[in-house]
């Protein structure tokens, strides 16, 4: 029998508690899977932790409970989850009941059937507010010039082991879980799913919240911003070579006032050598940075 192990993120979620257990539970009992379900608790500031403690002692699946001593957020929430999973299979699923856990078996199937190392569950619509799908998209179209896809990606996945092996030895804060786990996953494919609207209150992600997030990847979890600074710093030193190399050619060709071409020339030369020296520094810094987000951290998947 094939083992999985799901991971939810839960946070204020005490409302639905309830009906997030009890879906598990109906799925479970007619799944082909040995399933374990890991909850990982982002303290919360409700009843939470309580009433999970509860519901959890009538239900007949496997479970861990894993309570953070601080709000790290939802994707380090999920990279603690991935440290505790042991299976063949791994899936996420958000607490909110917007993602349909029947649809879990599709997912699965795909994974299989492609041959693929990492499915995400695409939205055929998603019932998420404007602004957060507006967002979501400007994010997406910002993180492609940085040379990856994530058009693709949402918190529903089901992945194999080998994708998650980088988070057992990293336990620090992530702001943006699906860089590794694209890095781990040799092949990825989409499966076709449902987006339920919200049961049960509102989304923990306000606006402002999202926004600050956003800002946080392309800042700390992207190398985006130093691969412009040092693409800008190296085009804009070729740029003012190009233009002291023109004023020096005015100099000897028609005699422009004394002191002009000397300044002009010392200015641009030595601005583009400054522009030129930053650019080699951004880039020296960003493969720096890469190295200490062990983005580029050889990867085994399986050992026959």
């Amino acid at each position: 029998m094939k083992s999985l192990d799901i991971v939810i993120p839960v946070y204020n979620s005490e409302k639905s508690l309830d009906l997030l257990i009890n879906r598990l539970d109906v799925w479970i009992k007619q799944s082909t899977f040995k399933v374990t379900v890991i909850f990982v608790n982002d303290l919360s500031l409700d009843g939470t932790q309580h009433k999970l403690e509860q519901l959890v002692k009538q239900i007949a699946f496997d479970y861990k409970i894993i309570k953070l001593a601080q709000n790290y957020g939802q994707h380090t929430a999920t990279a603690v989850g991935f440290y505790y999973a042991n299976s063949d299979f791994i899936a996420t699923i958000d607490d909110d009941l917007q993602h349909e856990i029947f649809e879990l078996d599709d997912m699965f199937n795909c994974l299989m059937h492609t041959h693929a190392d990492l499915v995400y569950g695409k939205f055929k619509e998603k019932k998420h507010y404007f602004l957060r799908n507006i967002g979501t998209k400007i994010l997406q179209l910002i993180l492609k010039f940085g040379g990856r896809d994530y058009s693709m990606v949402t918190s529903y996945r089901i992945m194999r082991k080998s994708v998650i092996s980088v988070f057992k030895t990293k336990q620090s804060k992530i702001y943006f879980i699906d860089d590794f786990l694209l890095l781990g996953a040799s092949k990825v494919n989409v499966c076709a799913v449902n987006h339920v609207p919200r049961k049960q209150g509102n989304s923990g992600y306000s606006f402002l919240k999202l926004t600050n997030m956003a800002i946080t990847i392309l800042l700390l979890h992207s190398s985006l911003p130093l691969k412009l600074i040092s693409r800008m710093g190296l085009f804009m030193s070729l740029c003012f070579f190009i233009v002291g190399c023109f004023y020096i050619y005015q100099k000897l060709a028609f005699d422009v006032a004394i002191g002009f071409t000397s300044l002009i020339v010392a200015i641009f030369f030595s601005t583009g050598l400054i522009l030129f020296s930053l650019g080699i520094i951004g880039e020296y810094i960003r493969r720096i940075w890469v190295s200490k987000q062990e983005l580029d951290k050889v990867i085994i998947a399986e050992i026959c």
